[in-house]
């Protein structure tokens, strides 16, 4: 039986300090510097593109969910929601080869350019690193920056850089590095989609200073930037490489790039020259690609895999309780999306209709898809976990609970309004349990007198579907961001221009008060003010349904018993699109 903590629902409370946010006391500290070496690699983070790759984490590995019901050898599924905890270890052990399954294959390592999933950035993170990183508190603290300061209005930023480091490949880490990396995010067709607006310029201040300079205040720029997968700093020599370091990335990580077999396996191994002394303790890893999810428990069982990180409910359950299972099942809410927009294809769009969202949202039963999925599955009904400093108690947010006599309700209001009965397309894609989930969607608003017609397809079609606005209602994630501003590429007006345009707005649903409540997240320094308008903007969305919340997935890491370093994996939320910092800490026994 697993016991102990779920980091999904393990929140520490925010202590004032160096290089930490003053919640509690209402207003964020403005300038962050690094603590001592200690404490700065004992609260590390990895975590969502920010949103801000948009199509990049937008929605690579958001197609897919949780992978299948499993069942231990006896035949039953035991009780997995709790994480184990993570013992005293020890002085680290230098040496060995660590091999690290994932569940998905990602298109190429240069984070500007490909569509990393969760599994993406965290075998990225090897070789790449953030400006910042976030603590458990969800704070940003220092990596390869060591201070950040704004102007009086935040709509500029001056980064001071960590001394003596240097790409694996001999270039400097320095200010005329960051500031290529930043031009380049903020032209490269795929990022730029989502940082040109907002970015002014990049200054070279000397060696080891750059300002930043927006074209709005952006007082979030620590937490929603710095600390992101968009920070990652690519080595010149990668940016201006044939295929742009596409297929062999150059970073300041604890690990340097060695070989990728795409569709199977890439290999890194130690840097010599890495800037954290004693660090990286493996000599080499071996990511590698296990999608089944009975294959990769029996791939740890049989000491193929050290190690997973895996969305698969069988693959925890189907492992003994001698190994580790660290899980983060509150992070990434399950979703089916409503494109609001009047006409999707040229035809009417019924969920155009507020009565039609509702009705869906009533209808839905998301005990019943938890329960399918296994015992200890969240149900979420926000982007913010109640656990999340960010969060509201569910009976707070505005959203609706499974209640069949009121989705009815909402049918005839519907068909009164309209003169038409309810029908819509519900588009997802094929594998994992998403056919099982969207045939229990159909089967429980059918009860409400929905006809509901499912359209099965591959993962890159939907997210053509959805980006172009050619959907009705889509099963598909959104959601993990640790900061609310990671999401206003999903929330702005600017990103709702309707069919035929590129939307990452996509459900297309906007108002002039959720618009105001994102400039006040964005822009205001002060918590409690920031907290109050993302609380708006969750209920304006629970209120008008756009979301048909479903189940939240089940992200955990699976390591056998020689597996060690796992301290900060347990501490901090990692289901989510973020650099994992501490790659470089893991190390085996035996």
């Amino acid at each position: 039986m697993l016991t102990s903590i779920s980091i999904s629902r393990t929140v520490r409370e925010t202590r004032a300090g160096p290089g930490r946010d003053d919640v509690e006391g209402g207003t964020m500290r403005t300038t962050v510097r690094a603590d001592d070496g200690a404490a700065g690699r004992s609260k590390r983070w990895w975590s969502t593109t920010g949103a801000a790759t948009v199509v990049v984490a937008l929605l690579a590995g958001a197609c897919g969910g949780a992978s299948g019901p499993g069942t231990d050898a006896a035949g039953t599924v035991p009780d997995a929601a709790a994480s184990d905890t993570v013992a005293e270890e020890g002085p680290a052990v230098d040496g060995g080869k660590l091999v690290f399954a994932v569940a998905q294959e990602t298109e190429g390592w240069n984070p500007h350019d490909n569509k990393w999933g969760p599994p993406g950035s965290l075998v990225g993170s090897a070789v790449l690193e953030p400006l910042a990183t976030l603590d458990s508190d969800l704070n940003a603290v220092p990596w390869l920056a060591t201070s950040w300061t704004p102007n009086a209005t935040y709509d500029s930023w001056t980064i001071e850089l960590r001394d003596g480091v240097t790409f694996s490949n001999g270039e400097p880490f320095d200010a005329t590095a960051v500031k290529l990396n930043l031009d380049d995010l903020t032209t490269a067709p795929l990022s730029g989609f989502a940082w040109k607006p907002l970015f002014r310029s990049t200054e070279v201040v000397d060696a080891d200073t750059v300002q930043v300079n927006f074209t709005q205040p952006f007082a979030a720029f620590p937490d929603s930037f710095l600390s992101t997968q968009t920070s990652l700093m690519l080595a010149p020599a990668m940016l201006t490489a044939e295929g742009r370091g596409t297929a062999a990335p150059i970073g300041t990580g604890p690990f340097t790039f060695e070989s990728w077999t795409p569709g199977s396996s890439l290999t890194v191994v130690k840097n010599p020259t890495y800037w954290q002394e004693g660090l990286p303790h493996l000599d080499q890893i071996e990511f590698t690609v296990v999608g089944d999810a009975t294959s990769a428990a029996s791939a740890l069982q049989s000491d193929d895999v050290d190690i997973a990180f895996t969305a698969s409910m069988a693959t925890v359950t189907q492992v003994p309780d001698t190994f580790t299972v660290l899980k983060d099942w509150g992070s990434a809410p399950g979703l089916a999306i409503t494109n609001t927009y009047p006409e999707v294809d040229g035809k009417p769009n019924p969920m155009a209709n507020e009565h039609a969202r509702k009705a869906l949202a009533y209808a839905t039963d998301q005990e019943a898809l938890a329960t399918y999925i296994g015992p200890g599955v969240e149900i979420p009904s926000s982007p913010f976990p109640p656990s999340s400093k960010w969060g509201m108690e569910p009976d707070e947010n505005g959203y609706v609970t499974h209640d069949l006599d009121k989705a009815k309700e909402e049918v005839a209001a519907y068909e009164a309004e309209t003169g038409q009965s309810l029908a819509t397309i519900l588009s997802a894609p094929t594998g994992g349990d998403n056919d099982a989930i969207v045939q229990l969607l159909q089967s429980q608003w059918s009860e409400a007198g929905i006809d509901t017609t499912i359209e099965s397809v591959e993962a890159a079609t939907l997210i053509g579907k959805v980006v172009g606005g050619s959907y009705q209602v889509a099963l598909i994630g959104m959601y993990s961001a640790p900061d609310p501003d990671q999401n206003w590429h999903y929330w702005t007006a600017d990103n709702a221009k309707g069919p035929g345009s590129l939307n990452i707005n996509f459900t297309q649903y906007t108002t002039p008060t959720m618009q105001a409540n994102l400039v006040i997240g964005r822009e205001s320094p002060d918590f409690k003010t920031r907290k109050a308008a993302y609380d708006e903007i969750v209920k304006e969305i629970n209120g008008a349904a756009v979301n048909i919340w479903t189940y939240s997935t089940p992200n955990s890491v699976i390591a056998n018993p020689r597996v060690h370093g796992l301290t900060t994996v347990a501490d901090v939320p990692f289901g989510n699109y973020q650099p994992k910092t501490w790659i470089g800490e893991l190390w085996l026994a035996g």
